[in-house]
């Protein structure tokens, strides 16, 4: 039981944590604000609409990667999870998923000139990491094999990453904000649209 809760609010951490990431945040969603606006033709409200549309874009492909990771080490290390805990993975993963598709579907919505430059920034940030990351655990790779450092499962991890990175560079290969979750979304699209009945015009 905490004696005096204003103690802990002011102390140094809680003051760094309540007023120093909060100021933070405005400062890059500041920036961000005014990226936008540097396009021709580019809305205030729509830049902010676009903003916040891509930051929970993130937030989905960081669920969908929280979700997925841990049951594809599972598979290449021979590691079995209780029952509960793949249902977990899968609620998480499908929860990312849902929210991307609601995201996804928002920034159609939102005119190219607000979103031009705010899309431009996540596509190019996704695009880096997986760089990054698919170079990276390709070095981790090839160094564990000339320094022939074989424990077991050495290899689980930096392979699965490189498979990681090189989807988020291959998702994120062209202008297309992540090609391969438009592509299962438009196919959602698609199939919800055939299973509808088709309804005669009349002239």
């Amino acid at each position: 039981m905490v004696d005096n809760p204003l103690s802990t609010i002011f102390a140094f951490i809680g003051s760094f944590y309540g007023l120093v990431v909060p100021l933070l945040t405005l400062t890059f969603l500041t920036l961000l604000f005014f990226a936008g606006m540097s396009a021709q033709g580019a809305k205030a409200k729509a830049v902010g609409e676009a903003i916040i549309c891509y930051l929970m874009h993130a937030v989905s492909v960081m669920l969908m990667t929280v979700g997925a990771l841990p049951t594809v080490f599972s598979v290449f290390a021979g590691i079995a999870y209780t029952g509960r805990t793949y249902v977990a993975l899968l609620l998480v993963f499908a929860a990312g998923g849902l929210l991307f598709l609601i995201q996804d579907q928002a920034a159609r919505g939102i005119d190219a000139a607000s979103k031009s430059v705010i899309e431009a920034i996540y596509t190019n940030t996704v695009k880096l990491i997986g760089n990054l990351i698919t170079l990276l655990s390709a070095l981790s790779l090839l160094l564990s094999i000339v320094l022939a450092s074989f424990d077991p499962g050495w290899w689980v991890a930096p392979f699965v990453y490189l498979l990681y990175g090189m989807l988020l560079s291959w998702c994120t290969r062209d202008e297309n904000d992540l090609a391969f979750f438009k592509s299962m979304q438009m196919a959602t699209t698609m199939a919800s649209k055939a299973s509808r009945p088709a309804k005669m015009k009349k002239r």
